[in-house]
């Protein structure tokens, strides 16, 4: 099993479904340029970073940096775990938003040497009930290009990365139904998915360490 095996899996890589609601001309006009904005930017960085000189491990902490500052992590999270957050302990709520937190940047940081000399453009804005979805091309040196699909919402007032599709498939949806499916086979423990998790995490972190 490998619950966070596909965040950011075809992208560069993370995702609660929202309710729409109804926007001014003006809004969705600003609600466009901000995930254009957000996208162009957040794309940059990933790249600059993955593109730069050194070891995959000392990229990390920029890498972490970009993932915190364009990423509803915490909302990416908590959406994937759905109905089980509820029933979740305060400590067992923790414990699993600390280790999602660092298995998405090692999931990141783990495909960083993948993806060099890559390239991404921006080719379409879409306003839909879900969020602002920014459709991207992105070309890796020999290998076919890829559409990747960013959903971005506004939350806390700044516009922020809460999804990614990728071959027509939600990465968040995605990881719910394996997070699901592992707390289901253990009886509706989610101390069984956190203890995966960090199997995972300790698996990551040897990969990227090596």
């Amino acid at each position: 099993m490998s619950p966070n095996r596909r965040i950011f899996g075809r992208g560069l890589a993370v995702l609660c479904l929202v309710a729409g609601v109804a926007l001014s001309p003006a809004a969705r006009a600003d609600a466009v340029s901000d995930a254009r904005s957000l996208i162009q930017t957040t794309g940059n960085a990933l790249i600059d970073t993955v593109n730069s000189t050194g070891p995959v491990a000392q990229k990390q902490p920029a890498l972490q940096k970009i993932v915190a500052d364009n990423v509803d992590v915490d909302g990416v999270a908590k959406f994937v775990l759905g109905r089980y957050w509820r029933v979740a302990t305060p400590e067992q709520q923790q414990a699993y938003l600390e280790t999602f937190r660092q298995l998405l940047v090692y999931s990141v940081t783990g495909q960083a040497s993948s993806f060099q000399g890559a390239s991404f453009k921006i080719t379409a804005i879409d306003q839909r009930d879900a969020g602002t979805v920014v459709a991207t091309d992105v070309a890796v040196p020999g290998k076919p290009p890829t559409t990747v699909q960013w959903v971005v919402q506004p939350v806390g007032g700044q516009p922020k990365i809460i999804d990614i599709i990728a071959a027509g498939t939600s990465m968040r949806l995605t990881e719910r139904n394996d997070y699901a499916g592992v707390v289901s086979q253990h009886g509706g423990q989610v101390q069984a998915l956190i203890d995966a998790m960090r199997g995972q995490l300790a698996r990551l972190q040897s990969s990227t360490a090596g």
